[in-house]
């Protein structure tokens, strides 16, 4: 099983990006915002994403983040080496960026069927934890430009919502996070009572935490981990997986979050040329 993995450097902001569809004003440039209103929408249930560069950049995993996507739904990664390249250095084929759980997994009958870790829908259930993420792993490569292909065919919408894009290489500890991470829910909804003495309730909204420990990072590792919370820090996102790559789709697509550094405790020396660090990501 891989290590987990956490993308800092978010290539796709540095891109021209066009869309094949676009309704209205939401267009492809909403992909570089952090806000979950501001979507790429498109006029069906297909879309393509073009990402170009002025320079080669290393790509080893294209995300979709907050979408209104099902397990149905289908993705195609292009890489191309430089401008004009017929044949792509990076080619997914067709695949399932958000899968179902298998079916021997679970007790049948109890889950509907295509069930997976998200709830479905657009942007309206975004703030009470709908929407989907779409990631699709593969090998470093270095590429100019990108071609993303999205297809979803029983959307009830009946159009695709895409609220963020992420692509880069990332960074994967040599030792990996120590069991007894742990998955929060957060809800800010609140609780009181009327002067009658009825229960009732604010809705507010819902995010997801995540909290490991980093026990036994190697020096490398420890440089490099350092230079990433310098550079996020609490301020700029970073898309992290604790289970990448999982047979188990419902555990990756369960911890893995778009989100900011929670915490910035302090990196420890717990003996000779071992480090430690705890680190927390709180979902957008």
């Amino acid at each position: 099983m891989p290590n987990l993995r956490i993308i800092h450097d978010n290539a796709s902001d540095r891109a021209t990006l066009t869309a094949s569809s676009q309704a209205g004003t939401l267009g492809p440039t909403n992909l570089q915002r952090d806000a979950k209103g501001a979507v790429l929408r498109a006029t069906s249930t297909t879309q393509t994403i073009t990402a170009a560069w002025p320079t080669q950049e290393c790509i080893a995993c294209v995300a979709l983040i907050f979408t209104n996507a099902t397990s149905s739904a289908r993705m195609r990664v292009r890489g191309y080496g430089q401008p004009g390249d017929a044949a792509p250095v990076i080619d997914t084929g067709w695949m399932m960026p958000c899968p179902e759980a298998a079916l021997d997994s679970y007790p049948f009958g109890e889950l509907p069927l295509g069930w997976n870790a998200y709830q479905w829908g657009g942007t309206n259930t975004w703030a009470r934890g709908g929407g989907a993420d779409a990631v699709a792993w593969f090998a470093p490569v270095f590429v100019r430009s990108l071609v993303i292909d999205v297809y979803c065919p029983d959307l009830p919408a009946g159009y695709i919502e895409i609220s963020r894009l992420v692509a880069g290489n990332y960074w994967s500890p040599e030792n990996n996070a120590e069991y007894g991470a742990s998955l929060q829910l957060q809800d800010t909804t609140e609780v009181y009572r009327t002067a009658a003495g009825t229960a009732k309730t604010a809705v507010g909204t819902t995010s997801d935490k995540l909290a490991i420990n980093l026990a036994h990072l190697t020096a490398p590792d420890r440089a490099r981990l350092m230079r990433i919370l310098r550079e996020c820090g609490p301020v700029r996102p970073l898309l992290f997986s604790l289970f990448p790559e999982h047979a188990d789709p419902v555990l990756e697509q369960d911890h893995m979050l778009y989100g900011r550094v929670a915490n910035l405790d302090a990196v420890s020396t717990p003996y000779y040329e071992t480090y430690a660090a705890p680190l927390q990501i709180e979902g957008i």
